[in-house]
């Protein structure tokens, strides 16, 4: 039987991938990949909050959005207490004493540390789930912003939507706005804005081979995990690049 991975485990792994202090840092993890977690995913947290330090930030998408959402009904939205469906680590720092939330209805980030107010701030006006304005764009135009990806891969990786909603490829959002109720303890606020469009099979691990080769992402093990950490400037600005010449590219690669 394997052993348990410990806090220190995770902090060495994290360390040695390159993750450091003053960090701000959008994880996508999949717990179980680890191996098995003395304290499960609050230690996950604890090591990168201690990995990252006081000035940096420590976020996570608390995804909300499914195929079922559309201008057929209204978006009921509340900040406190819808649960994201993106795994436990997610809903660990979602629920963490001092997390910020942001209030976009579909693709809301929690956030712990230095930046989080500054980088979830007035998601809920962005008129994309990914777009200007939004947690993601925040990242990748800080030069500390960082991607991690802990035990899976670029499949998961949100931020490849804010690519697509700033070059306009005409297969990701709905034609139609939705109405959408946002509640928090201040009450309810009402917008109108753009939702994904959902059925159309992306490939987005096509871009990992452009982003090694540019020195943008970096490989390594944490836990019994494969992680990748990877430069949110630098993937966004390759990403545009790749869906400037060929707007198809994250739908095409895998045909």
């Amino acid at each position: 039987m394997s052993r348990s991975v410990g806090h220190s485990d995770l902090t060495d792994g994290l360390r040695s991938l390159g993750l450091r202090q003053g960090h701000h840092v959008l994880v996508h993890s999949s717990l179980s990949s680890l191996g098995r977690v003395d304290g499960g995913a609050a230690t996950v947290v604890r090591a990168l909050l201690d990995v990252v330090g006081d000035a940096g930030t420590v976020l996570a998408p608390t995804l909300t959005g499914d195929e079922n959402v559309g201008p057929h009904a209204r978006l009921l939205f509340d900040v406190d207490s819808t649960p994201g469906w993106t795994g436990a680590v997610s809903e660990c720092l979602r629920q963490w004493d001092g997390a910020i939330r942001s209030r976009h209805p579909t693709h809301s980030v929690a956030a712990l540390g230095a930046g989080a107010e500054r980088l979830t701030h007035r998601h809920e006006d962005s008129l994309t789930p990914c777009g200007v304005g939004s947690p993601y764009q925040r990242l990748a135009a800080d030069q500390d912003g960082v991607i991690l990806l802990l035990g899976c891969d670029h499949e998961s990786n949100t931020t490849w939507h804010h690519v697509e909603e700033v070059a306009g490829v005409d297969y990701h959002l709905q034609p139609t706005p939705v109405s959408a109720e946002i509640r928090d303890a201040d009450g309810s606020m009402f917008r109108d804005l753009w939702v994904h469009r959902y059925g159309t099979p992306r490939t987005f691990g096509a871009i990992e081979g452009l982003l090694q080769q540019r020195g943008h992402q970096v490989e390594g093990t944490v836990g019994q995990a494969r992680a990748r950490l990877v430069s949110a400037a630098g993937a966004v600005s390759v990403g545009r690049q790749v869906l400037r010449a060929d707007p198809a590219f994250f739908v095409g690669a895998g045909e």
